[in-house]
C-alpha cells in the first residue's frame, strides 16, 4: 500500500515538473521568439523606411550582445535573492515593451537603447530564468532533457512567426508590426508568468541527498580549475578561435533576411519559408547536436559543425546565381543550431574539466558575446562598401580561422591532460 501512494506521488510530481517545462517551452515559442528570431526580418524593411545603413542599424544586435556580457553576471547572483515570478514579470515585461517600442523609434540611438533593454529581459525571463527554474524542479535527474524540451518552444516558434511575420511586414509595414508582436508578446507572457511561474515548495522535489552530491562531484574529468586553466594559452587560443566564430555566426543569424530581401530581391512569402525552414532543422539540430556530443566528443562534433557552417556560407555566396541553394543555407545552419546553444557549457566541462566550469564557462562566453556583438556591425560595413559577395567570403575565411584555433586548441589540451595522467 506505502508503495502504490509513493508511485502516485511520483507520478503527481511528475505531472507538476513537466507541467513547468510546458510553462518554460511555450515562453520561449511567443515571447522569446517574438525578441529573439523574428528581428531579422525588420531590418530591410527599416532600412528602407529611415534611410539607415546596414552598418548604422546592425549595432542594435551589437547593443544587445554588449547588454548581455554586461548584466548576466550581475543577473545571476539576483536570482538568489528575489522571488523568481517578479524577476520573470519584469524580464517579459522589458523585452515586450522593448519590442514594441521599436514602433515609435524614429532614430538610431532609440533603437539602440531599447534594443539592451530587450535584451536584459530576455535574459531574466528566458537566459537566465529557465535555466534556473528547470534546475530547481530538476534538482536529481531529467535536467538535461527537460532543459532541452524547454528551449525547444523557441524553435517551434520561429516555424510559424517567420511567415507571419515577412507577410505582415510586406503587407502593414514595420509600425503596425513591432507595436502588434510588442502586445502579443506581452499578452502572451504576462498572464502565464503571473498564474503558473514559480519554485517548488518544500517537499515537492526529490533533493539531491549530501553523499550523492559528493559522488557527482567527484565522477567525471577533474581538470585544473579556473586559474590554471587560464594560465594554459591553448585555453585563450580556445576562447579567441570561438569569439572568431562567433562573429560568423551573428553575420548569418542577423543578416540573412536583408540579403534574401534586399539583395535577391526574394518574395516575402518565400523568405519566410525560408526561416520557417530554417526553424524546422534547428529542432533536429538540437536534439541531434547534443547527442553527437555524448557519442562522439567535442573535436568530431564540432568538426561536423565547421563543414555545416561552411556549407551555409558557400550556399549564400552562389544561391545569388542559383536561388534553390537558399534553400541549403537554411538546413545547414538549422542543423549547425547547436555550435553556439549546447555547445559552449559542454566543450568548457568536456574540454577543461568539471572543476570550477562555471568560471571557464563564464570567460568563454564573454569573448563568445564579444564576437558576436561585432560579426554583425562587420557585415553591415563591408557590405555598405562592397557588397554581400565580399561579405560572406570574409565569414568565410573567419569560419576556416576560428575553427583551426578551435579544433587545434581542443586537440592540444586533450593531448596535455593525456599526458599529465600518464605522469600520475
Amino acid at each position: 500500500m506505502g508503495n502504490q501512494t509513493l508511485s502516485t506521488n511520483n507520478k503527481i510530481d511528475n505531472k507538476k515538473k513537466y507541467f513547468i517545462v510546458f510553462i518554460c517551452m511555450f515562453l520561449q515559442a511567443v515571447p522569446y521568439s517574438i525578441a529573439q528570431n523574428i528581428q531579422p526580418l525588420f531590418v530591410p524593411y527599416v532600412i528602407k523606411q529611415f534611410g539607415f545603413s546596414l552598418a548604422g542599424f546592425s549595432l542594435i544586435f551589437t547593443c544587445g550582445a554588449i547588454a548581455s556580457a554586461i548584466f548576466s553576471p550581475v543577473l545571476g547572483n539576483v536570482f538568489e535573492k528575489v522571488n523568481i515570478k517578479l524577476l520573470f514579470l519584469l524580464g517579459a515585461t522589458l523585452s515586450a515593451v522593448g519590442f514594441m517600442g521599436f514602433g515609435f523609434s524614429h532614430n538610431l540611438a532609440q533603437f539602440y537603447v531599447l534594443a539592451a533593454m530587450q535584451k536584459v529581459g530576455c535574459l531574466l525571463f528566458s537566459g537566465i530564468g529557465v535555466p534556473y527554474l528547470i534546475n530547481s524542479w530538476f534538482p536529481k535527474e531529467g535536467r538535461g532533457k527537460a532543459l532541452g524540451i524547454a528551449f525547444s518552444g523557441g524553435s517551434i516558434g520561429n516555424v510559424f512567426l517567420q511567415q507571419i511575420t515577412s507577410q505582415m511586414l510586406a503587407s502593414r509595414g514595420v509600425t503596425y508590426s513591432y507595436i502588434f508582436f510588442g502586445v502579443l508578446a506581452l499578452v502572451c507572457s504576462l498572464p502565464i508568468v503571473m498564474i503558473f511561474v514559480r519554485l517548488p515548495k518544500a517537499g515537492e522535489v526529490e533533493v539531491v541527498e549530501e553523499n550523492e552530491a559528493e559522488e557527482v562531484q567527484t565522477s567525471g574529468f577533474e581538470g585544473l580549475g579556473a586559474k590554471a586553466t587560464k594560465q594554459n594559452k591553448y585555453f585563450w587560443l580556445f576562447s579567441i578561435g570561438y569569439a572568431i566564430i562567433a562573429v560568423s555566426i551573428s553575420a548569418l543569424s542577423t543578416q540573412y533576411a536583408t540579403y534574401f530581401t534586399g539583395e535577391l530581391g526574394l518574395s516575402a512569402t518565400l523568405v519566410g519559408t525560408l526561416g520557417s525552414v530554417f526553424a524546422a532543422f534547428c529542432l533536429i539540430g538540437n536534439v541531434s547536436g547534443g547527442a553527437l556530443f555524448d557519442k562522439i566528443g567535442t573535436l568530431k562534433t564540432m568538426t561536423i559543425s565547421m563543414l555545416l557552417q561552411g556549407v551555409a556560407i558557400v550556399a549564400l555566396i552562389f544561391c545569388a546565381k542559383v536561388p534553390a541553394l537558399a534553400f541549403l543555407f537554411s538546413i545547414a545552419y538549422g542543423l549547425n543550431v547547436y555550435s553556439y546553444m549546447s555547445a559552449p557549457a559542454f566543450m568548457a566541462t568536456d574540454v577543461f574539466g568539471k572543476k570550477e566550469s562555471s568560471k571557464i564557462f563564464g570567460t568563454i562566453s564573454l569573448l563568445f558575446a564579444l564576437g558576436y556583438a561585432f560579426g554583425s556591425t562587420l557585415v553591415g560595413m563591408i557590405v555598405d562598401k562592397v557588397g554581400f559577395g565580399a561579405a560572406w567570403i570574409v565569414m568565410l575565411g573567419c569560419v576556416v580561422v576560428g575553427y583551426t584555433l578551435l579544433l587545434g586548441s581542443i586537440k592540444k589540451v586533450k593531448e596535455q591532460y593525456a599526458e599529465m595522467e600518464v605522469e600520475i
